[in-house]
């Protein structure tokens, strides 16, 4: 007897890259530990820069020089996702993984057509 398989999801509204996003069109960002871990450690870096900058009243230059420095600082430890996936591109902070602020590889994979299939509208030349 034959083995049947699912189709792959990849017309559905909730399919990206092999990965169903689902649960986060359910609770956007509920789920924490989908959130890119390269921006999220931008975001806590810009935060604490902006809370020394006004506890040191530091000039606009002067942040910025800060910024620049903290960014080259957290570009090289922040390991692989430095590089496009896809193409090889330095296209630091941004990944060909990333969906808004989630990382895709962080969510569950599509298991084909399933009850939750929403199909994508194409439109036509003829509309």
């Amino acid at each position: 007897m034959a083995k049947i398989s699912k189709l792959p999801g990849h017309m559905c509204y909730f399919y990206q890259k092999g990965r169903c996003l689902y649960e986060e069109f359910l609770n956007p960002g509920y789920n924490t530990a989908w959130r890119c871990k390269v921006l999220g450690g931008l975001e806590d870096e810009y935060d604490k820069l902006l809370r020394q900058a006004e506890a040191f009243k530091l000039s606009a230059e002067v942040v910025t020089d800060l910024w620049n420095r903290r960014i080259t600082e957290h570009r090289a430890s922040s390991g692989g996702c430095q590089k496009d996936a896809l193409k090889g591109e330095d296209t630091y902070p941004l990944c060909s993984n990333g969906h808004d602020d989630i990382c895709l590889l962080e969510l569950p994979e599509c298991e084909g057509v399933c009850k939750k299939f929403k199909p994508i509208k194409i439109i036509s030349d003829t509309e």
